[in-house]
């Protein structure tokens, strides 16, 4: 088929253009190979190559909680993650279980805040892997997690952050579909976007009869539920369930936002996915139709695009899904915005750009820097919450802007405060460069002053 494609378009007088040779040898490069931090490092240590594109082992990941950001984890290996962070970390973090999916899995995620037992406080709602091709988005939500966890207490802000709000953070949504999605490098496999339902059957006009499995979770909730950008076909990737909330997933959802513990404090409603690109408010179901308060909306989305795009200078566009996209109904963040009553509401597209075919085979390498930007978008939401709320405002702290940094896939197992009065290292990884050699401070003498200043001896 594939050989005589070409001839059929051409005989039917249509153009095409070859984007991917071979997709699953696109997967396999992408996503199924070993981080090779030696490619990426010079003989002192250092790599050159564009920050915008490079890994960062710069992390420090919460107390004795492991989890390695250089790489795609497991849902099992993020539950274990967030497990750790909760068991050592009490004070500030509980595990909250969402709900159960379809074939048994449960739907996990993290409360943060300081005391994590105190419910009236406002809050900030985070989701992402809504739809299980969407790798990237859970990545970045579990790098939320360590940020909010592992600086608290050392970093004035995110301090600031944990201890005048409660953060709910689930990283995978549809934690069938994403096992799904990685039991295979087959395109039709990993390229998998809905949950793993039940099979339902329809009956075309010819009496033909298709059977498929799940349902796409982002079509199920019930704001103009069955209308534009969604089917009534079992076997199509935009597939809207039976009713809106037929699926345990999105029913999940709907269930904590409306319970005592959130209804009615949520401020903040994030939801990642991948990719364009694009920072969108509500509302998608048709093009120009928005909420009363669009100003507000729009005014903190370009803020919040600007110091996303302050680290590393990736460009986001602002609006809503059908204006920059194509009409979507029954999406969760309309139906947060409309039905759950939450001020600030928005669908994160994020990295690559949307003129990039192979978008959902994010390089590895890209993780930490989309995660890290994004985060730098996201704390402009968070600090509005605060002043809306009245609540003493949190000191801004303008982004590093580093020049040379090591890849690795090392993580550190323990929470990196290398904390004096006078003197300090910034890295974990300090000791790790410098046994590579002594002449490492003196070649990159600005970054290693920065980054480690201590073990480079540059403190007086």
């Amino acid at each position: 088929m594939l050989d005589t494609l070409p001839q059929l378009l051409q005989a039917s007088g249509l153009t095409y253009k070859v984007t991917i040779n071979d997709v699953q040898k696109l997967i396999v490069d992408h996503e199924h190979q070993p981080v090779d931090s030696a490619k990426n490092v010079t003989k002192l240590g250092l790599g050159s190559f564009s920050r915008r594109f490079k890994d960062d082992d710069g992390i420090a990941t919460g107390r004795r909680a492991y989890y390695n950001f250089s790489d795609y984890g497991s849902y099992e290996q993020m539950v274990q993650y967030m497990d750790r962070v909760a068991f050592f970390n009490p004070a500030i973090a509980q595990m909250v279980k969402l709900g159960t999916t379809h074939e048994g899995r449960v739907i996990q995620g993290v409360k943060i805040g300081n005391p994590a037992s105190e419910t009236n406080k406002r809050v900030v709602w985070i989701d992402g892997g809504i739809h299980s091709r969407e790798w990237a988005s859970m990545h970045t939500a579990l790098f939320f997690i360590n940020e909010l966890v592992s600086k608290y207490g050392v970093d004035g802000e995110i301090t600031h952050y944990v201890d005048s709000l409660n953060f709910y953070i689930f990283p995978c949504l549809n934690p069938d579909g994403y096992e799904f999605s990685r039991s295979s490098a087959e395109p039709e496999i990993r390229l998998w976007r809905k949950n793993r339902s039940p099979e339902k059957c329809t009956v075309n006009r010819w009496q033909q009869s298709s059977c498929c499995k799940g349902v796409d979770l982002n079509r199920n909730f019930d704001f103009h539920w069955s209308e534009s950008g969604s089917s009534a076909d079992p076997c199509s990737s935009i597939f809207q369930g039976t009713e809106a909330f037929s699926e345990p997933e999105s029913k999940a959802v709907r269930d904590l936002i409306f319970s005592p513990e959130l209804d009615g404090k949520t401020d903040a409603f994030i939801t990642m996915h991948t990719y364009a690109q694009i920072w969108i408010h509500p509302f998608s179901h048709q093009p120009s139709t928005y909420p009363y308060d669009l100003n507000d909306l729009q005014q903190v989305g370009k803020k919040a695009i600007a110091n996303l795009e302050s680290l590393y200078g990736t460009k986001y566009r602002l609006g809503t899904g059908a204006d920059t996209l194509s009409p979507a109904s029954g999406g969760s963040d309309d139906w947060a915005k409309d039905k759950a009553k939450i001020k600030y509401v928005y669908l994160l597209e994020l990295r690559p750009e949307e003129n990039r075919w192979n978008g959902f085979i994010l390089k590895k390498r890209e993780l930490i820097p989309t995660a890290k930007e994004t985060w730098f978008g996201v704390k402009t939401v968070i600090d509005q919450v605060l002043e809306n709320r009245g609540l003493t405002r949190a000191p801004t702290q303008a982004p590093t802007i580093i020049t040379e940094t090591v890849a690795t896939t090392t993580v550190a197992d323990e929470t990196a405060r290398f904390v004096t009065e006078a003197c300090k290292d910034l890295r974990y990884s300090c000791s790790k460069w410098l046994a590579r050699g002594r002449g490492l401070c003196t070649a990159s003498e600005s970054f290693m002053r920065e980054q480690c200043a201590k073990s480079c001896g540059f403190c007086t």
